[in-house]
Formats: C-alpha cells, structure tokens, sequence
C-alpha cells in the first residue's frame, strides 16, 4: 500500500511539471508573437507629418538645428504648401553665388513601397561592404518607429515608415553642384539633416 501511495504521488509530480513546461512554453511563444507585433507594427500616429504635412519648420528652427545664425538662413517662397525652401549661407556658395538650397518636402508613395525600401536598405546594410554602399545608411530615429535613410552622394536623407503611403524627404544638393562645398562642410549637412528628420519626428509624434 506504502509502495502504491509513493508511485501515484511520482505520477502526480511529473505530470504537474510537465503540464507546468507546456504552459510555459505556450506562454514564452505568445509574448514572442506580441513583441514581434510591436516591433513590425506598432507606430505613433505621424499623420500630420506624412499624410498632412504643410511646412511648419522655420529660418529660427533650422538655425538651431544647423547651428548657423538665423541670419545666414532665408526662407524661400515654394509653389507647394507641402513644401519647405531655405538657402543657408556656410556651406559653400553655389554656383550662382547664393549658398545652398534646403529643401524638405512630403512625397507620395505607398506603405508597401516604403516597407520594401527598409527592408532592403537594413539587408544591405547588414550584408554588403561599405565601398558598395557608397555611403548610404539607414538608421532608426530617435523615437523607435521611424527610419532615416541617407544618400550623401544626392545629397539626400528620407524619412520612412511603412505605416503610411508617403515620405518625407530633405535635400541639401549634391557635393558638386555647390561651388566651394568641402567634403567636411557635405558631411555635416548629412548629419544636420538626420537631425532635421528627427527634429520632426519629435515635433509631430502622437
């Protein structure tokens, strides 16, 4: 009797630790669905910036972001209202003597698009040797739900995410169609202009 007692007791424990493991197990997958969930498609809501976007940046706000005085900043009139136009001074004086052309605008496009631009900008990224980036570089923005993705060579940064069907994209002229541009001068517009991208994200996150 002693003996049956020990043996149903064995059977009880182990089927208790088995159903406990299983239980884990299930438990453990599910959040790991959720956090994949969250990470793919979790987003605040940016729809003043990429569905609604009329230009809300001023000479005094790029000066902060540049770190240039406002003086060497003019705002430039544009036929688009989605459309922000400066000239700043600094940065080499372009060929018609005048400095360089700012331009920050929403452009359309899809979600799937934008989801696709990401996906491969990280694979190569990740896969392929610098020389053959060519400086190209994406990264997340500050906030954790955008992406920056840089072209220095146009001259161009862009703001992703795949939640929405269009993008937004600043440009501060390539290297060679500004008379006097040094490379040093061509890299810090790169990094002004992924702090731009940023400054915006901050600006109209919900």
């Amino acid at each position: 009797m002693k003996n049956l007692i020990t043996l149903i007791a064995i059977f009880l424990l182990v089927a208790c630790k088995s159903e406990t493991k299983e239980n884990n197990s299930i438990t453990a997958k599910n959040e790991a669905k959720k956090d994949n969930a969250k990470s793919s498609n979790s987003s605040a809501d940016y729809s003043s910036l990429f569905y609604d976007y009329t230009c809300d940046v001023s000479s005094a706000d790029l000066a902060k972001i540049l770190q240039i005085p406002a003086s060497d900043i003019s705002a430039q009139t544009s036929e688009s209202p989605n459309e922000c136009l400066f000239k700043i001074k600094g940065f080499g004086e372009g060929h018609d003597y005048t400095g360089t052309t700012w331009r920050l605008m929403s452009v359309p496009s899809s979600k799937g698009q934008s989801k696709k631009e990401i996906e491969g900008l990280i694979k190569d990224k990740a896969e392929l040797p610098s020389g053959i980036l060519m400086g190209r570089d994406i990264v997340l923005a500050d906030a954790g739900d955008c992406y920056i993705a840089s072209q220095p060579k146009r001259g161009k940064v862009r703001l992703l995410n795949e939640n929405y069907d269009s993008f937004i994209v600043i440009t501060y002229q390539t290297k060679g169609s500004v008379k006097g541009r040094t490379e040093a001068q061509h890299d810090q517009l790169n990094l002004k202009a992924k702090d731009l991208a940023n400054y915006l994200v901050a600006t109209h996150k919900k």
